[in-house]
């Protein structure tokens, strides 16, 4: 492979500098607060843990992070603390991260996530998809406290079931969704994807239903109860690979998947049976889709990360809204936002569960964004949420 040359290079560094200084004056208009904290490596995973306290207007928060040191030291699960204001005119909140706890881990940490009905216990997938189990809440122990070896490859799919306490989903570059029981054994493991399988999440609703998608450019819809092989199926050719999904949290049959050609494709469950599924595809980033998370708080609100060192929140209510041209030159209409302040690859993005339009985000660029959508964002919505997309129909 050739590298690239040494003025090409100098010259994309510059713009990233450009973009990032002006990206920082224009903060105050589009947050009510952000802050940057520099890690010493840099992390693939972050995580908002759901509890928290408040005292004299401000949140004490807690996040989980990883390591990715590529060799060079020790890689850690890592517990940091900070603080968010409760309310915006309170400005006594340190919103810059600190590590308050290390916990061990023989490669660099992929995702790391905390368990719904315990959200003590925290598991982990590393580079060579090794799955570990942490007590964050120990005082003593600083390695896991269990050690699970389901695939044989680097794994980045991770997620615990918000229905069945301990059932543990994972995938693999090995081609492999396995689901395990924690506390038993492996419940069954799945190889029918022909390529990487680079994400495998839950569905909110049906307690027996989950997805994945992959680089062979499908996504799966499993059913616990028959695991043998998918129950029904989206390909999608121009995807060049899939690489994250997300649920909706409001809507049964609303799935979204984010592509390696920069795309976000929205899907109706029930029309996969038909090999069809597709119902509108969000155009706006400029390189691979990393992460997807929809909001828990609010409908049809998602946010997605990508390798363009881009994090977009879209709007569905405003797909096919009518625009004024110098509107359109921004985005499409249900472009909402775009989070413009890394100058790395984004990671991971996580919305925190407790305070409303606040999201973590971490980067190639070792630092961590905790912030906040701005008001004047929010207020220049119009409210209406006239929904294009027939959005109750996929209740």
């Amino acid at each position: 492979m050739s590298e690239e040359p040494q003025e090409d290079t100098a010259q994309r560094e510059l713009t990233i500098k450009e973009e990032y200084q002006l990206w920082r004056k224009n903060c105050r208009f589009m947050y009510e607060f952000v802050s940057e904290t520099a890690l010493t490596w840099p992390s693939l995973t972050v995580q908002w843990l759901p509890y928290h306290t408040i005292e004299d207007g401000i949140i004490e928060s807690k996040l989980l992070l990883g390591t990715h040191t590529s060799g060079e030291d020790t890689n850690y699960l890592k517990v940091a603390s900070t603080q968010l204001p409760l309310n915006n005119s309170d400005k006594k909140a340190s919103s810059r991260i600190k590590i308050i706890k290390k916990f061990e881990n023989s490669f660099e940490i992929n995702r790391a996530r905390y368990m719904p009905q315990d959200p003590s216990i925290v598991a982990t997938i590393n580079g060579e998809g090794e799955i570990d189990l942490y007590n964050i809440d120990s005082k003593e122990a600083k390695t896991s406290i269990s050690h699970l070896t389901p695939h044989e490859a680097n794994g980045y799919g991770l997620s615990w079931s918000p229905h069945h306490k301990g059932y543990l989903l994972s995938s693999s570059d090995d081609k492999s969704i396995v689901l395990t029981d924690i506390n038993k054994d492996q419940l069954f493991s799945n190889s029918s994807h022909g390529d990487i399988v680079n994400d495998a999440k839950w569905h909110y609703f049906d307690q027996n239903l989950l997805g994945s998608v992959s680089d062979d450019k499908y996504t799966f819809l499993f059913d616990i109860r028959t695991s043998e092989k998918p129950i029904s199926k989206f390909h999608n050719p121009e995807s060049k690979g899939i690489n994250s999904l997300a649920f909706s949290p409001f809507s049964h049959n609303l799935l979204a998947i984010g592509n390696t050609n920069s795309n976000i494709n929205l899907l109706d469950l029930r029309k996969f049976g038909d090999g069809k599924g597709l119902l509108h595809t969000m155009m706006g980033h400029s390189d691979s889709i990393t992460s997807l998370e929809f909001s828990p708080h609010k409908d049809g609100i998602i946010a997605s990360g990508s390798q363009d060192r881009r994090l977009i929140i879209w709007d569905l209510f405003k797909i096919g809204e009518e625009q004024q041209q110098e509107d359109a030159e921004d985005g499409c209409s249900e472009l909402f936002m775009m989070h413009a302040g890394h100058t790395g690859a984004v990671t991971d993005l996580s919305w925190c569960p407790y305070k409303e339009w606040t999201l973590a985000s971490v980067a190639d660029d070792n630092i961590v964004h905790l912030w906040e959508i701005g008001k004047s964002i929010l207020n220049a919505d119009d409210g209406s949420n006239q929904n294009n997309l027939t959005e109750k129909d996929l209740e």
